[in-house]
């Protein structure tokens, strides 16, 4: 019965472990910019990027990169985000989107499909542009190395943003 009771135990400190481990997000790379009136904020926060076949074609030449946007000081906020694709040759792939919205934390993933076509480093980069409380801009950047791949279409991306 004791014996029971401690594996029951370590079984529960070691759920408890797993997660809060799994709850903690550590970030490849950051920046924090603030308005022109100090009165907003924002956390742009990298968290990873990897290569995968991500639009099931059989290759895995596609890139898939995460990242946080932690918003302060205001309901509404207005901003544009380009999230950027670097290839080794210098080629470099970018996309803009423009967002209002009242929420204060947008988990977002950005989709280069059919990009990783080189060997070498790439590079993910993420800029931003708040428009709420004066103009304020940032920049933060996370660089990894895929294989080449060996697909034949076209790039493009698709970014997907949640609450």
């Amino acid at each position: 019965m004791v014996m029971a009771r401690r594996n029951l135990i370590s079984i529960l400190l070691l759920s408890v472990l797993i997660i809060a481990a799994s709850s903690t997000v550590a970030y490849a790379s950051s920046v924090t910019v603030r308005s022109s009136n100090r009165q907003v904020s924002v956390t742009l926060s990298i968290v990873e990027a990897f290569y995968t076949d991500a639009d099931g074609d059989g290759y895995e030449d596609d890139v898939v990169g995460y990242f946080d946007i932690f918003l302060g000081g205001r309901q509404r906020y207005t901003m544009d985000i380009s999230p950027a694709l670097t290839l080794p040759s210098g080629e470099s792939y970018t996309y803009l989107y423009t967002v209002n919205t009242r929420l204060s934390t947008l988990h977002c993933t950005m989709y280069f499909y059919d990009h990783a076509l080189e060997s070498g480093n790439y590079t993910f980069s993420v800029d931003i542009v708040l428009y709420t409380g004066g103009v304020a801009a940032g920049q933060t950047h996370y660089s990894f190395d895929p294989p080449g791949g060996s697909g034949d279409a076209d790039p493009c991306g698709f970014l997907v943003v949640s609450a």
